[in-house]
């Protein structure tokens, strides 16, 4: 057990949900994975996207968004990215649009040290960094594209059990130098289309309310524009067929850990699970937003990668592989336009 995150808890009384262990074991402001620890994406770090895998992605992402600039009449494309990454997403980009076609393009980034791997990435490029979207959209008057890229996985996610009579949510307490799970009563579950599943006791699930607050704060300063969401999961039933242990996991050095091993090396190993796209589109609707598109990677690829190029690199053909990444990661296209009074 790391000794900062013991004194955390013992600070907070010794008993922690799992959603603030999340918290912590990531965004702590000092020894945090993505705030801190965290030393590079794709073959020398913990993961890999599908930016850093193959170069399809990142040849649809930029054919997809001077489309969306297009249909809604933006003279100039104003970007968000969030979370930059390595900063290859944003490099393909901004290379994919002519002198003559006006871009500005912004990165959220809450870590340090991925900023600067962006920085050294998009050395030469006119990229402006912000701490928070909110920021980000101040600059160009709440009218943007936001895009992301394994984004909303590493939103702290709450876990529950189904009991006999009913869902408990899992906590944790510290035992000596040890994690203990507990489970704790809860009058009803958080608004979720997970607890619509028929599910055996036993089954472990999570929910992204940490998102949907963020989504919701998103919605009031975003005045006009679109997000386009991509990540791994799908709808609860494809998330939770033959996984009763839930999807939450850790990486480290490319090692998928599971069970209790997602307790070791809090801060030094990234925690990720499946997102629910049924809730997200449910959630932006509740606000407003248009659902315009659902679909696969595989199926996005094959609608905005360039047809010109002939590319078969393997890498290719993994990230729009049906078996595989193109099937297990989904995309998100919502919209927004300003209510008329």
């Amino acid at each position: 057990m790391s000794s900062w995150l013991a004194d955390a808890v013992r600070s907070e009384g010794g008993r922690i949900t799992f959603e603030r262990f999340m918290e912590l074991a990531l965004y702590h402001p000092v020894h945090g994975y993505y705030t801190r620890q965290v030393s590079a994406i794709g073959r020398s770090g913990d993961f890999s996207t599908g930016t850093t895998i193959g170069d399809s992605l990142v040849r649809s992402v930029a054919s997809w968004l001077k489309a969306e600039a297009k249909q809604l009449s933006m003279p100039v494309a104003h970007v968000i990215e969030l979370g930059g990454g390595s900063g290859r997403l944003a490099a393909g980009i901004l290379k994919s649009f002519p002198p003559w076609q006006p871009v500005r393009y912004q990165i959220v980034e809450v870590s340090r040290t991925l900023r600067e791997i962006q920085e050294r990435e998009l050395r030469g490029k006119r990229v402006r960094w912000e701490d928070s979207v909110e920021a980000a959209l101040k600059t160009v008057k709440g009218e943007a594209i936001l895009i992301s890229n394994e984004f909303v996985d590493a939103f702290p996610c709450q876990r529950f059990e189904r009991e006999t009579n009913g869902w408990k949510e899992i906590a944790l307490a510290l035992e000596g130098d040890l994690w203990r799970e507990e489970f704790s009563e809860i009058c009803e579950p958080p608004a979720s289309s997970t607890f619509a599943l028929k599910c055996a006791t036993g089954q472990r699930v999570e929910t992204l309310q940490s998102y949907r607050k963020w989504l919701t704060n998103l919605d009031r300063h975003l005045r006009r524009g679109a997000i386009l969401t991509i990540d791994y999961g799908g709808s609860p039933d494809q998330i939770y067929r033959r996984r009763p242990a839930g999807t939450t996991r850790a990486y480290f050095r490319h090692q998928r850990i599971d069970g209790m091993g997602i307790y070791l090396r809090p801060g030094q190993q990234d925690l990720t699970s499946d997102v629910n796209f049924v809730d997200l589109k449910a959630w932006g609707e509740q606000l407003g937003l248009q659902s315009v598109q659902l679909t696969t990677q595989a199926d996005f690829i094959r609608q905005w990668a360039n047809p010109r190029s002939t590319s078969q690199k393997l890498a290719d053909q993994y990230l729009a592989d049906e078996s595989g990444m193109g099937e297990a990661v989904k995309v998100l296209h919502q919209r927004k336009e300003p209510r008329i009074s």
